[in-house]
């Protein structure tokens, strides 16, 4: 069964998305990477990676992104449309590290055919932040 929509009749300014935590592995990486054509020896080589001084290889930047947009979209459902997706990264995270997706709603906005949802997000890699995110999501009417 499809989950239904949310609408925005039911959120509350200050609600908090689900968590969502994303484990990155080396294959998560190398896959990503060629979905997205993204072949910087970074996301792969450890031996590259090692040899800048690196921990692991790096999980890419967009990939912040995807887990966020997963997120919100999780938590509003198949028929909304993330409209802005707008972070910016803090920290790098590598293979082996899980990131963990927060937010929480900070604005409702009517427009025409539906709501705006605003959502700060935030990407946590153990105790430190990898990105702060604002997202919006378009809502069909009710």
């Amino acid at each position: 069964m499809i989950a239904p929509t949310r609408v925005a009749a039911t959120i509350v300014i200050g609600e908090a998305l689900p968590v969502l935590d994303k484990r990155f592995t080396q294959v998560d990486l190398v896959a990503y990477g060629a979905a997205t054509w993204d072949w910087h020896r970074l996301h792969y080589d450890l031996e590259y990676a090692r040899s800048k001084n690196l921990p692991g290889t790096l999980v890419d930047g967009q990939a912040f992104g995807a887990v966020l947009a997963r997120a919100a979209q999780d938590w509003a459902g198949p028929r909304a449309f993330i409209t802005k997706l707008s972070f910016k990264m803090k920290s790098m995270a590598f293979a082996g590290d899980t990131l963990r997706a927060v937010g929480e709603v900070t604005a409702i906005r009517a427009v025409e055919g539906g709501h705006v949802v605003v959502l700060a997000q935030r990407l946590m890699n153990g105790e430190r932040v990898a990105c702060d995110c604002v997202t919006e999501l378009r809502l069909p009417a009710a």
